[in-house]
């Protein structure tokens, strides 16, 4: 039997997951959300999305139950040095973080997402590229989430 979208199977990572999250953080705030492994030059603020993982927790005979593993990075480009610079950039976030907090649970999606945790933020821990752009700074969010479906 051919599999089909949204019949026999769902994109849940990226519509329930990535895709959920770039709404609620446009929601709030007006910038480039964009789902992507790498850097990807998008002005002076924006946030990359990527699904880093996902895991079974359940598997019954009519239910599954995956944990799904996010990083978010906050990037901001500035002077280095500049203290004005730093205060908004720790201020954006924690504005983040509060955000993500806030939405530990999503019951609106078709697939609901529960047990919400930001693990660790990592600041200017660069990866890849993003050491070479001159004045980037990064706040990299380790986010997970637990979506159960039963058929």
């Amino acid at each position: 039997m051919a599999l089909v979208l949204d019949t026999s199977y769902s994109n849940v990572f990226y519509t329930n997951v990535l895709a959920k999250l770039r709404s609620i953080i446009t929601t709030d705030r007006a910038c480039t959300v964009y789902v992507s492994p790498d850097y990807k030059d998008h002005g002076s603020y924006s946030i990359r999305l990527w699904g880093s993982s996902a895991e079974t927790d359940v598997i019954l005979a009519n239910e599954w139950r995956k944990l799904y593993n996010v990083v978010i990075a906050l990037y901001s480009t500035g002077e280095d040095g500049d203290e004005a610079f730093y205060e908004q950039f720790y201020s954006d976030s924690e504005r983040l973080y509060q955000l993500l907090y806030n939405n530990t649970e999503n019951a609106a999606a078709s697939f609901p997402w529960h047990d919400g945790v930001i693990g660790e933020v990592l600041y200017d821990e660069f990866e890849g590229d993003e050491d070479a752009v001159d004045g980037l700074h990064v706040a990299r969010f380790s986010f997970s989430c637990r979506i159960s479906r039963t058929d």
